[in-house]
């Protein structure tokens, strides 16, 4: 039997550092063999997300997810309609 060296490719949120699929019942990160296969896996889960620029994302409801995710979203429109009067509260 031989011993080899092995690359493997994991998923890693990049605001909490939890390794994808080390948070299911198994506790065993997925494994794949390229950066592709990773991003694939990650995408077929709903509690996670891969930005467009790359960034890997598990949905946790807290702060710090939070305001990861609202980055990733348009600034708000003012909303302005002809004759509105402006609500100053």
């Amino acid at each position: 039997m031989s011993i080899q060296s092995v690359t493997c490719h994991v998923a890693v949120c990049d605001v909490c550092g939890t390794v994808f699929g080390s948070d299911r019942d198994s506790g065993c990160a997925v494994h794949a063999t390229t950066r592709d296969a990773a991003v694939e896996a990650v995408h077929a889960d709903h509690e996670w997300l891969v930005t467009t620029d790359g960034r890997v994302i598990c949905l946790l409801g807290d702060p710090a997810h939070q305001a990861a995710l609202d980055t990733l979203l348009p600034p708000a429109p003012e909303a302005v309609c002809d004759g509105q009067t402006a609500l100053d509260i």
